[in-house]
């Protein structure tokens, strides 16, 4: 009993240690979408430039995370984690740099804009499957879920770090840049020690492919979540403009408080909630989609400021309860050593369904502005029925095991 308990208490330790290290994944992305006008502003590039080099940031990370993922088994987590460090590093000093020297010819700044996102992007893409792996060798089967909430919540706590870090500028324009410079810190500080197998010593890392059958269904739901939920991002916005007849800056302000409150609580739920809460995973992704499709559905229908925070904020909760949960089902269905490889996967997979959430979103919008919240509720709820009738793991732990 004991050790059980000593155990648990080195797999949240790390867990903490790892969610601080990846806010800084959360911190550079959120800081450079609030950048774009200032980056525009100091390089004499137009948004559809600084679009096309963050798409190509965007696609360094979809290609990088499969493999980056499995690197921690091959070698020490924390060596591989410095060494993603100072690959996410180097990006940030090449956009830093771009910034501070001022304007320059077009195509040398785009190909700098461009050269920093690959860079940024696919070291990015490994942090957070290293982390999760790197925890879950030491983690028992019945604190999956709770210690991959923690590292979750270090990637939302980050994003939130990270709007407030843009804010900066209004004291230093090159503020920012330095405090993007700065954050890799969290990944160069992490012990450089041998990865900790736990109950899974001996195991060696090995990749998994999406088609294999015991990944795509989590793959899947992935995919569908992340993309239901993108819609109601990339329009709430406009959304909000067009249901109360309010400014576009007013709409930015209470976009951005909205969003933020969500965070917060999804932060809040994944920290407090998830390692209390006595479900089993299979109830905890079809209770957390079915909030993100009931969520949608009031913010579709409520007509109040209120209610629209009501309904965005239930279906963040439910994000924060699906996403450990189908995740920790995952890795409960495969070996040791392909974890870092599917973690990678899912992770891309997500960054493939916020993508197909914001186009599609965007489409639906121009037919109908709450065509997105009715196609996030149908996708979700067709997750929670997908989750209901798959086969549940017979040694499923249940949190209130622990």
């Amino acid at each position: 009993m004991t050790e059980r308990v000593a155990t648990k208490n080195k797999a949240r330790s790390l867990a903490v240690q790892l969610a601080c290290a990846v806010s800084t994944i959360g911190l550079g992305q959120s800081a450079f979408v609030a950048l774009v006008p200032l980056i525009a502003a100091f390089t004499g590039l137009g948004t559809a430039e600084i679009g096309m080099a963050a798409a190509a940031g965007a696609i360094a990370f979809v290609l990088g995370a499969p493999v980056l993922g499995s690197l921690g088994g091959r070698f020490d987590h924390g060596m591989t984690l410095h060494m993603l460090g100072l690959v996410v590093l180097a990006g940030q000093l090449i956009l830093a740099g771009l910034v501070w020297a001022g304007p320059v010819a077009p195509l040398l700044g785009l190909a700098a804009l461009i050269t920093s996102r690959l860079i940024y992007g696919f070291g990015a893409s490994g942090v957070t499957p290293v982390a999760q792996s790197w925890v879950l060798r030491l983690a028992s089967p019945h604190e999956r879920r709770s210690v991959l909430a923690l590292i979750s919540a270090g990637l939302g706590a980050g994003r939130i770090i990270g709007s407030a870090a843009a804010m900066t500028a209004s004291l230093a324009a090159p503020l920012p840049f330095l405090m993007l410079v700065l954050s890799p810190m969290s990944l160069l500080l992490m012990p450089a020690r041998a990865a900790t197998r736990g109950r899974q010593e001996g195991n060696q890392s090995s990749r998994v492919m999406p088609f294999d059958g015991r990944v795509r269904p989590f793959l899947a739901i992935g995919f569908l979540l992340s993309m239901g939920f993108g819609q109601v991002h990339i329009t709430l916005g406009p959304l909000l403009q067009a249901s109360f007849g309010i400014s576009a800056q007013a709409a930015t302000t209470a976009t951005g408080l909205l969003l933020t409150l969500t965070a917060a609580t999804m932060i809040l739920v994944q920290i407090f909630l998830m390692p209390r809460l006595g479900l089993g995973q299979r109830k905890s992704v079809v209770i957390g989609a079915s909030l993100v499709a009931l969520g949608a559905l009031i913010v579709a229908t409520g007509g109040t400021y209120a209610l629209a925070a009501v309904g965005l904020t239930m279906g963040g909760v439910g994000m924060a309860l699906a996403s450990p949960s189908y995740l920790a089902w995952l890795v409960s269905r495969i070996a040791a050593g392909e974890q870092g490889s599917a973690t990678g996967w899912l992770a891309s997979t997500h960054v493939l369904g916020q993508g197909a959430g914001a186009l599609l979103g965007g489409y639906l919008f121009t037919i109908a502005p709450l065509l997105p919240l009715v196609s996030c509720a149908c996708v979700a709820a067709l997750v929670a029925v997908t989750a209901l009738a798959m086969t549940s793991d017979r040694r499923e732990p249940s949190q209130s095991l622990e």
